[in-house]
């Protein structure tokens, strides 16, 4: 039994060990003041992300659809000879991703990734989602520039990323942008313009079989919409381009 007589008071203790026991309430205090601060600022939500889902919203299935039949329209028009073009608005975009993705492609997108959805932007597309981190689901937002520099080769620079408030480097991720673009097949390279670093795509023509040739020659994105255009020609045509 411990004999309350022999437990020295704070008052009783030598001052350095006073001092030492007073810096570490001080280190304690601000450590987790820090900890609260971050945890505030991670589990922020983007104004833009506010608001119901877009599963829950009237038409939304209608809209998903909508999509779907526009992409479908467009890849018949890109395998025939002749100019194609074709319009997406975000918002059926962003229904197809809260619907048909979450339904029919579970696979695409890692557990840890859920509520996605785009916002178009003059010249820019912001993603955001939510990830599954430390048992909270805060909101990730990456701003991507995204210009066609000349026909079929696309410059992408990541204008803006954050964890909630907490601003995220952008160098990791244009890394990964590359490494998952490269698995698709394509052809990419990271230069430095004009200070910055850009992920410049480039989109193959053709394939390996041959046959015609598909070139993207316009690509326009405005506040609530993509658009994109552009040609498919023969072998003969290829040759003299």
């Amino acid at each position: 039994m411990i004999n309350p007589a022999a437990t020295p008071s704070p008052d009783a203790l030598p001052p350095r060990f006073r001092n030492l026991r007073r810096s570490i309430a001080a280190v304690a205090i601000l450590v987790v003041g820090v900890v609260a601060i971050c945890l505030m600022a991670a589990t922020r939500v983007p104004e833009a992300f506010r608001g119901p889902s877009f599963a829950d919203r009237a038409g939304a299935d209608d809209a998903a659809r909508r999509f779907v039949t526009g992409l479908s329209a467009l890849h018949a028009a890109f395998i025939r000879e002749g100019a194609w073009e074709a319009a997406f608005a975000e918002d059926d975009i962003n229904c197809w991703l809260a619907t048909d993705l979450r339904r029919n492609h579970r696979d695409a997108l890692p557990e840890s990734i859920s509520d996605l959805r785009v916002d178009f932007r003059p010249r820019q597309v912001a993603v955001f989602t939510r990830v599954a981190a430390a048992g909270m689901r805060p909101v990730a937002v990456v701003v991507f520039g995204v210009r066609l520099r000349e026909p079929n080769q696309l410059g992408v620079t990541v204008e803006q990323a954050s964890l909630g408030a907490i601003p995220l480097p952008g160098g990791p991720i244009l890394a990964e942008a590359r490494r998952r673009i490269d698995r698709l097949g394509m052809v990419t390279s990271v230069r430095q313009l004009d200070g910055r670093s850009v992920l410049v795509v480039y989109i193959p023509s053709t394939h390996e079989s041959g046959g015609p040739s598909h070139w993207l020659e316009s690509l326009s994105i405005a506040d609530g919409s993509m658009a994109v255009a552009g040609r498919t020609l023969v072998r003969g045509e290829t040759e003299t381009r």
